[in-house]
């Protein structure tokens, strides 16, 4: 599709808008965006993306500087945020993390954090995480092959600062009293119990890892197999300055323990307690506390080698899993490469 635009004597033409080429983009990176979080075990209630209509794309393209200029002279090349993505968490501590793991899997081009620079300000309100990625030419992710150097932008956002950013986009840009004295201040209260109860979701979340590295790890007369729920209380034990991951997570890495023969809880007390996940960490180099499956998963691989690689290559719905493993056995045994 092409659109020709004039404005303030310019003439832009977007070209060849490739609408559907760029929802393929856009499903792609959503997919490995989804894939890097749960590889790194971390929690998370959505992602999401859209792609910009080719009228958005045009009218963006005459905006002009403060010079009169075009601000995007060289056309769609220029516009980065033709395709959004928006990765949606739980809690506000867990939005670092996931920063890190994205700018380690797409080339970073921008980062900034405007929320903590409104705070850092003395200013109140939601501005959000947003970085803006692209695709590399260099490992580049699987599936991503046939967009290599697409770039797109990022917001990361609790589920409360999404609420609120929808609601008031709708008000402010698609309502007729945007600009209202009234409803600006009730805006501004209502993001400063935002910010407040982001808090205390963080504060719950501290509350019940606490709760549940305290409790009991007596073994009841008849071994209790293991499930989800008593998992994540292993781990947590095991693991107690670790984030925690996504519940259906602690479901795949029952199963997983499974393929290696650890059913019940208290072998997987056992076996975890056995281990010293030191040792991982400092041979990986984590950049950021990964969630508990993540760290699980790891000194399962590191103890297990090759047997695990095989036993769990086809666990769960990620195909380049197999793959996956084995680049990351080689950081854990490098010696191997050696022999």
């Amino acid at each position: 599709m092409s659109l020709a635009v004039e404005d303030a004597g310019f003439v832009v033409d977007t070209g060849q808008f490739q609408e559907q080429a760029l929802q393929h983009a856009a499903q792609a990176i959503r997919n490995t965006i989804l894939g890097r979080l749960h590889d790194d075990g971390l929690n998370h209630h959505d992602v999401q993306f859209r792609v910009k209509t080719p009228e958005s794309a045009a009218e963006k393209m005459t905006r002009l500087d403060d010079n009169g200029e075009l601000k995007y002279p060289g056309g769609l090349e220029r516009l980065d945020d033709l395709i959004g993505m928006r990765v949606i968490l739980f809690v506000e501590s867990d939005i670092e993390a996931v920063a890190i793991a994205l700018s380690s899997q797409f080339t970073c081009l921008d980062d900034e954090d405007k929320t903590a620079m409104i705070r850092k300000n003395g200013g109140i309100g939601y501005a959000g995480r947003h970085l803006t990625l692209q695709v590399p030419a260099e490992n580049t992710p699987s599936g991503c092959s046939q967009h290599v150097g697409r770039r797109f932008e990022v917001q990361i956002r609790t589920v409360l600062q999404h609420a609120w950013a929808e609601f008031e986009h709708d008000i402010r840009f698609k309502g007729s009293s945007g600009d209202n004295a009234e409803i600006s201040r009730a805006f501004t209260m209502a993001s400063t119990l935002i910010e407040l109860a982001d808090q205390q979701f963080v504060n719950i979340s501290d509350i019940l890892k606490r709760i549940q590295s305290e409790a009991s790890t007596e073994v009841a007369p008849e071994p209790r197999m293991l499930d989800a729920g008593a998992l994540q209380g292993v781990l947590t034990r095991a693991f107690p300055d670790s984030r925690s991951s996504k519940v259906n997570q602690y479901d795949w890495m029952v199963n997983v323990l499974a393929a290696n023969g650890i059913e019940t809880v208290s072998a997987a007390e056992d076996w975890f307690n056995a281990i010293d996940p030191r040792e991982v960490a400092k041979v990986m180099g984590y950049r950021f506390s990964p969630g508990q499956v993540r760290i699980a998963d790891d000194l399962l691989l590191k103890f297990f080698g090759e047997s695990y690689v095989d036993a769990t290559k086809e666990v769960g719905s990620d195909t380049n899993r197999e793959t996956k493993l084995r680049s990351r056995l080689r950081r854990l045994r490098p010696e191997r490469d050696q022999a």
